[in-house]
């Protein structure tokens, strides 16, 4: 009878494990998932620092005298742009993106924490498990042992 006790407490942790071990793998997609928007987050970092660069460079000119015409497209269309504004914008993006990138790496920190604790728990678990295996096979053992006596 106490089999029957033994097996369903088994059941009942191997569930457990098979829930946890579920939860490991959508926190392994959430950090996925976060780590390509941080990936995206750097990228558009990167082109926002490159307009910069080069709006920095027409204010150069237009300091000796070569007057740069800036241009934005809205939709399909080109509209004239004072310099003054389009750095203004540029430099607004780079810090929104920067706060964003702030977030993200926050939310990767916290996220893979809580896949470690998780794995860990797991391998607590797990290890539970075996070693419940284990003194139920050596009980086993000492029950026909007993019998056969």
């Amino acid at each position: 009878m106490s089999n029957i006790g033994n097996s369903n407490i088994g059941a009942e942790a191997a569930t457990a494990v098979d829930q946890k071990i579920q939860e490991f793998r959508t926190l392994q997609e959430e950090l996925m998932k976060h780590r390509t928007d941080l990936g995206t987050l750097m990228a558009q970092r990167n082109e926002n620092e490159m307009v910069k660069q080069e709006l920095e460079v027409c204010e150069r000119e237009g300091n000796d005298g070569n007057e740069a015409v800036i241009y934005k497209q809205v939709g399909p269309v080109l509209i004239k742009n004072e310099l003054e504004e389009a750095l203004d914008t540029v430099e607004k993006r780079l810090e929104f993106i920067s706060g964003e990138m702030k977030k993200t790496e926050q939310l990767i920190e916290k996220k893979e924490k809580q896949s470690q604790e998780l794995a860990k728990n797991i391998q607590e678990m797990q290890g539970a498990m075996q070693r419940a295996a284990v003194e139920a096979a050596k009980a086993m053992a000492a029950q026909q042992q007993q019998q056969v006596s």
